[in-house]
């Protein structure tokens, strides 16, 4: 399985946010029997399965990361996952996404797990790195009986069921506190940098 280690990119979003670049390198080790699941898989929950007992490094728990929701445009933000916690973790997939109205009752988006811009590539991140992703959603209007109006989302890591709020920044750079109305949602693939992630 190929792990991309990230290094510090930079990016449109705000400065305290730590910006990866992708580097690319390979292991000529074969694994002894069977093999993790590759890069390429579909299914969230076999993402970042390595486990420290397997030379692996473990994978991220949502509770080790900070996650900022940076909006780009009408419909399409970039998710920043950052390692949060002391130790090295690591990313593969894609994430898990929850929407809560002002009453922070739950409310229900179709989601779709989609390839962009390409297969998820497992990256480990130190302290302090982040991993990304796209987001794409259509927007509406809010009394239509399909359109949610979200104003906290939540996101989770690959294979964790548990969620931790994501801050949410406006095109202008403040933070947004407030509606968003969302439906159809699509959620890109992990990846080491910000290239291509939000060109879909």
């Amino acid at each position: 399985m190929r792990v991309t280690r990230t290094v510090v990119a930079t990016c449109l979003i705000p400065a305290a946010l730590a910006l990866a670049a992708c580097g690319d390198p390979e292991s000529g080790a074969q694994p002894p029997t069977g093999g993790p699941p590759t890069a390429a898989s579909a299914d969230p929950t076999d993402a970042g399965s390595d486990a420290p007992g397997d030379g692996g490094t473990a994978a991220c728990a949502s509770a080790d990361l900070s996650v900022d929701v940076t909006i780009q445009d009408a419909g399409l933000a970039l998710l920043a996952l950052t390692n949060s916690s002391s130790t090295p973790c690591q990313v593969d997939g894609w994430a898990t996404l929850a929407f809560e109205r002002a009453d922070r009752s739950p409310v229900e988006v179709d989601q779709e797990q989609v390839e962009q811009p390409g297969p998820p590539l497992a990256t480990e991140l130190d302290p302090g790195e982040s991993a990304f992703a796209g987001v794409k959603w259509a927007t509406c209007e809010p009394a239509l009986p399909d359109c949610a109006v979200v104003t906290t989302v939540l996101v989770g890591a690959p294979g964790d069921n548990a969620t931790v709020v994501a801050r949410v920044i406006g095109i202008d750079g403040n933070e947004s506190v407030g509606e968003l109305p969302v439906a159809d949602v699509q959620i890109g693939s992990i990846q080491p940098s910000t290239q291509g992630v939000v060109a879909w």
